[in-house]
């Protein structure tokens, strides 16, 4: 799989993609900014979200549970606390792809994969903070 297809893809789902020279494609889904990281092997896909925005929680225990969690149980996505930074977290994907598999298939998976823990990561963080926040 090239990397025009994989860009190409996201240009389709997403809109714009804006090309970072030494990093790779910078584009924004559903209100997150995104990276599809660009390495010397097109046989392995790179895509991440390097601070997740809206979450609520400034206590560092709670998040750091609702990072272990969203690691658990959201399959495919890596969750990563930032050890300098207070509330920053990280989701990355990484896949090798194989022969039959193409950019129209998987990069859709791959945002929608992201975009999941986006959603897994702040509920759990918002209801660590005010379990009333969804009505439980």
């Amino acid at each position: 799989m090239r990397k025009e297809e994989v860009v190409n893809e996201i240009r389709r789902m997403c809109g714009q993609a804006v090309r970072m020279q030494s990093l790779g494609w910078h584009f924004r889904y559903n209100g997150q900014a995104y990276f599809y990281v660009v390495g010397k092997d097109e046989s392995m896909l790179r895509f991440c979200i390097p601070f997740v925005t809206g979450i609520c929680s400034h206590e560092r225990q709670r998040l750091k549970e609702a990072v272990d969690e969203t690691n658990r149980n959201v399959k495919f996505v890596k969750a990563l606390l930032s050890e300098k930074d207070e509330a920053k977290v990280l989701l990355s994907y990484d896949h090798k792809i194989t022969d039959n598999e193409s950019a129209k298939d998987i990069v859709p998976h791959i945002i929608k994969a992201l975009d999941f823990a986006v959603g897994y990561l702040e509920e759990r963080t918002n209801n660590a903070i005010n379990p009333s926040f969804f009505g439980s």
